[in-house]
């Protein structure tokens, strides 16, 4: 966190990616391979220091185990891959139940 108030000192906008020891570990050997895993043990933040808001961090759906600096695009574009694997979670059961049922009424 001494980082991150560094960062407060500067008045500048951060960004912040923060998980598990996996999602870190993965993100540090690099974004790809962090972006294609299915670990979804992370979540991405802005801290906006001029508004003099403090950075909101999710957690009870995951421990945190540290946090890494990062820049928007990088922030972006786990944001992004999150969206996306939330989304698969939801539209792969509904798309089985939907071919179970499409299936059973055939028979």
């Amino acid at each position: 966190m001494k980082k991150l108030k560094q960062v407060c000192h500067v008045k500048e906008t951060a960004y912040i990616l923060y998980g598990s020891d996996e999602a870190l570990t993965l993100y540090h050997e690099s974004l790809d391979a962090l972006l294609k895993s299915d670990c979804m043990d992370f979540d991405v933040v802005t801290f906006e220091t001029q508004l003099g808001k403090k950075p909101e961090f999710i957690i009870d759906i995951f421990e945190i185990e540290g946090y890494r600096i990062i820049n928007r695009t990088i922030r972006n574009r786990l944001h992004d891959n999150l969206c996306k694997k939330v989304k698969n979670q939801i539209i792969e059961p509904r798309q089985q139940k939907w071919l179970e049922k499409k299936e059973n009424s055939e028979n």
